[in-house]
């Protein structure tokens, strides 16, 4: 077991990485059952696990559970009863379930089966995308290799039918079997024969197993017969069903027959993990049960079925079928080629008892890749059967029967589009070595043609056509995917919801949801983060003057944050607004916070400093872009006014300057947790704060992580710039109460300036004068950075000092070198800052960016650039990567880092446009 546990101690400790049991057993070589047992034995408490519990559950509690826990865990279901049981049939459940949940979901069960470890990862999975990513590279190791030494645990309780050669091949041998009696030699299958193949394929070619995707795809001729289900009454089609599965005798091969290739043989009917098995299952005998049809029943029947191959071919209007469609297993030898004719739409194969029975050809939607990389849903021709009553409408007839196409794409509803979050992590087609990562415009969550327009300005001129598909896929990434709901404020249905709410409910204030409101998803959370959203559409600002959806999408968003700040100025991410139709989405956490805030509104109730700089941010940029004061509405205002009591709030030290008595203070905040940064010590307060500072506290960073020193430099230096813009938004509306509170504005923002000189600067040994990062008044100071925007890094991208100032220059060039900030990170393929969010193997692409955009050196512009480009396989930019191994990383696509890698190359085309463009004459939106 040594290897094993070097293994999983590498890669879920040291690399961070989520390990499951088939992908131990394949970069070990060893049996799966054997990778179970050695995931089983983890040490409680230092990783986290994913359990698969399989069983048959209790009645009506599935529920009861989702209701409790409302995790979104899916349950995998067996095979519903047929609707002719007259007893409830027990079904069988699959369910993939997290460590935290384990016990609540086994006191679900009647009865548990199978039970063991599926994954373990250093931290809970809460992204259950972490696991598809653990099945690619699994699927990626098993290409190329010998399968059979791979073979995984057999379930006992499944029964296999044997095989002649390839697993496909049998069943088509096991038909041909029971139908010998009628079969001449010479005799050739028409097209009304229930089990003829759809396809021509030669006699002798061997049918080899495909992965899952390919073989969803490959039409309905080539898949396996069902296994019969239990319980199942009589009926011609059910029992054909029941002839093809059974298990045929084992006959010699002929001597005309080719050997079946190495690895190829065997191919099973039923596997618990889905993978080649080796050892043969007991065959099943007869059930002696009152009803049972015996062999030479079902021989019979099948010989009458045949009989009736000829008879006039109808089409049914009704598509509906009451029965399981019935496989068409492939026949011993090819039929011959006939003309062209047109295809039946329907074949009945009987008539009795008043019904008809038989197949139809019907359309059925499959989502494919084009050739231009975009995933669309396509309809293809199947056969599926059916039972239905005679007494219908005369069907249409042929002539006036369309031809089914054989592709046909259809429009795309949301519901058809692919989660992007797997859509992310997967490269899609593109002619060049990154790939197109946009969805389908169908899928996409917001259109502008501005957008577009300058992704054709910015591509079309770009030396690098990997740096130009990266810009493509980034710039629209917010628009693209993360645009969960936006109205003009126009829709007369949500005007008269809002009236209903407010005049008959009562619970509203005048102007709450009023107008443009807009829901920005940080990605692959559905919850709004004020700081993400933020950035995530400041790329987009310049527009907002050429494109009257922009400007609607931008006011939007400032009007919804104003009501997310009113709601609970002290939270940092929230649930959808409630006239969005969204339903909100508990965070899994059973945090104790104060203020008390609730739930259906908040997503989570972290306090950043920087959160309420953002929002003030947003409508910042939106004048400086468009002059417009649109977004002053009376929320806005009553927004503003809990910024200032929070400020007020904070600004208060631990202890009271006159007596020294301990003063409690207006928020705390407590998290069961064994990561130190996800909470706050002291009872939720935090280390204690002197008094005369001048500088506002903030429980927590922009990286969500809690601050050590409450008085966070980079979200006080920001908040001081912000109030100063917001003072001059202000000044503009030329009103006496406007120019009374921009004098507030600014007074804060004076006094909080004084703070971070006095304060916030420090001497260091080796770089002179720096900023701190966090300090406490008292003499106290952290010297680091973080990547995570506000940071000391980007202190002249917020506009608080020069890029040139001497002390921001000391702070810089601490910041870049390993012996000055303990978070940046170098390593064998990376390097950039990092941060104690994901640990201390990750950078930040998003440090290299604002690294090249603080700097006139073209040599480390280029090399910041390039390193992020190089990280960016994928075609988007992660959240963090891997310093020693760049193919590992956080997020697929993280919207934000999209966002700031478009601000980036829109800040070069303007400053230095030689250094990505063909020419040097600059570009501005």
């Amino acid at each position: 077991m040594d290897r094993y546990a070097k293994y999983l101690a590498e890669n879920v400790l040291t690399e961070d990485k989520v390990v499951t049991y088939r992908l131990l057993s394949r970069e070990l070589r060893v049996h799966v059952n054997t990778a179970k047992q050695s995931q089983n034995a983890k040490r409680p408490g230092a990783v986290h696990a994913t359990y698969l519990v399989y069983g048959t559950k209790k009645p009506n509690n599935d529920a009861a559970l989702a209701s409790q826990n409302g995790d979104g865990d899916v349950d995998m279901t067996g095979s519903a009863p047929e609707a002719e049981l007259a007893e409830v049939v027990p079904i069988s459940t699959l369910t993939l379930v997290s460590e935290e949940r384990l016990n609540d979901v086994l006191n679900t069960y009647d009865e548990v089966t199978s039970f063991h470890v599926y994954s373990i990862a250093p931290h809970p999975t809460k992204d259950m995308a972490l696991l598809a990513d653990a099945a690619s590279q699994v699927q990626s190791l098993e290409s190329g290799e010998d399968r059979k030494s791979l073979a995984p645990i057999v379930n006992l309780r499944a029964r296999r039918r044997e095989r002649q050669g390839a697993g496909l091949k049998a069943a088509a041998a096991a038909g041909a079997t029971m139908a010998k009696p009628q079969v001449k030699a010479a005799s050739k299958p028409t097209q009304a024969t229930p089990f003829a193949k759809v396809k021509e394929e030669p006699a002798t070619s061997q049918v080899k197993q495909e992965p899952t995707e390919k073989a969803a795809s490959s039409g309905p001729a080539k898949k396996a017969a069902p296994a019969p289900k239990r319980g199942a009454s009589g009926g011609i089609m059910q029992a054909f069903s029941k002839a093809a599965a059974k298990p045929a005798k084992p006959k010699k091969e002929e001597p005309s027959t080719p050997a079946t290739p190495s690895g190829e043989s065997n191919v099973p009917a039923l596997s618990d993990e889905g993978e080649d098995d080796d050892d043969e299952m007991p065959q099943l005998k007869p059930r002696s049960a009152p009803g049972h049809k015996t062999r030479q029943q079902i021989n019979q029947e099948l010989r009458e079925m045949m009989e009736l191959e000829d008879e006039k071919e109808e089409e049914s209007k009704s598509d509906s079928p009451e029965e399981e469609p019935v496989e068409e297993p492939l026949e011993e030898e090819a039929p011959e080629p006939e003309p062209a004719r047109e295809e039946e739409k329907e074949v009945v194969t009987s008539s009795s008892n008043g019904r008809r029975r038989g197949r139809r050809r019907v359309m059925h939607k499959k989502q494919i890749m084009d050739d231009q990389g975009y995933l669309v849903t396509i309809q293809e021709p199947a056969w599926e059967s059916f039972s239905e009553d005679e007494a219908l409408p005369p069907p249409k007839s042929k002539a006036a029967a369309p031809a089914a196409p054989s592709q046909e794409v259809t429009s795309l509803s949301q519901d058809d589009c692919p989660d992007y979050t797997g859509y992310a992590a997967h490269p899609h087609k593109g002619p060049l070595k990154l790939p197109f990562q946009r969805p389908h415009p169908r899928c996409r969550t917001f259109q502008s043609d501005a957008i577009e327009k300058v992704i054709d300005d910015i591509t079309s001129r770009m030396k690098d056509p990997d740096l130009a598909r990266l810009f493509e896929n980034a710039f629209p990434s917010t628009t693209d995917t993360t645009v969960r709901w936006h109205t003009d404020g126009k829709d007369e249905a949500i005007k008269q919801k809002l009236r209903s709410w407010r005049e008959q409910d009562g619970w509203l204030d005048d102007g709450q949801w009023e107008g443009a409101q807009s829901f920005i998803i940080t990605g692959d959370i559905l919850a709004e983060w004020l700081r993400d959203s933020t950035n995530q559409l400041k790329p987009y600002q310049a527009l907002a003057t050429k494109d009257r959806t922009i400007f609607n999408l931008i006011l939007g968003a400032i009007n919804t944050q104003s009501e997310y700040v009113i709601q609970s100025p002290y939270c940092n991410a929230f649930q959808p607004p409630p006239i969005s139709g969204l339903t909100p989405t508990p965070n899994g956490q059973n945090d104790a916070v104060h203020p008390i805030y609730d739930p259906t509104a908040v997503f989570e109730c972290k306090y950043e400093l920087d959160s309420l700089a953002h929002f003030l941010a947003l409508g910042n940029d939106f004048y400086a872009q468009t002059g417009s004061t649109e977004f002053l509405t009376p929320r806005w205002y009553k927004a503003l006014d809990h910024v200032l009591t929070v400020l007020e709030e904070q600004s208060q030290s631990t202890f009271d300057s006159v007596t020294g008595s301990y003063r409690q203070n207006a928020y705390t905040f407590q998290r069961t947790t064994t990561t130190g940064t996800e909470t706050l010590n002291l009872g939720g307060i935090g280390n204690p704060l002197n008094n005369g500072t001048g500088l506002v506290r903030s429980a927590f960073r922009p990286s969500d992580d809690a601050t050590i020193f409450g008085f966070f430099i980079p979200a006080n230096a920001q908040m001081a710039v912000e109030l100063k813009r917001a003072a001059a938004v202000l000044r503009s509306t030329s009103k006496a109460s406007d120019a009374e509170l921009a004098r507030r504005l600014v007074t804060w923002s004076e006094r909080i300036t004084k703070g971070i000189w006095e304060h916030g600067v420090v001497p260091h040994r080796k770089y002179g004068d720096v900023f701190a990062y966090e300090v406490d008044g008292y003499g106290s100071a952290l010297l680091m950075d973080d990547a995570n925007y506000p940071s000391l890094l980007a202190l002249p991208l917020m506009g608080f000092v020069d890029k040139n100032d001497k002390t921001y220059q000391n702070t810089r060039r601490m910041l870049l070198e390993k012996v000055g900030n303990p978070y940046y990170l170098v390593g064998k393929e990376f390097s950039g800052i990092g941060g104690p969010h994901i640990g201390l193997q990750n950078a930040w692409p998003m440090s290299l960016l604002v690294q090249a955009q603080t700097s006139d050196d073209d040599e480390e512009i280029m090399g910041c650039l390039n390193m992020v480009l190089k990280s960016s396989k994928l075609g988007l930019i992660h959240e963090s990567v891997n310093v020693d191994h760049s193919a590992s990383y956080t997020r697929s696509w993280f919207a934000w880092a999209n966002g700031v890698f478009a601000e980036t190359v829109l800040n070069l085309a303007k400053r230095k446009p030689h250094l990505i463009f063909t020419d040097s004459k600059p570009y501005e939106i």
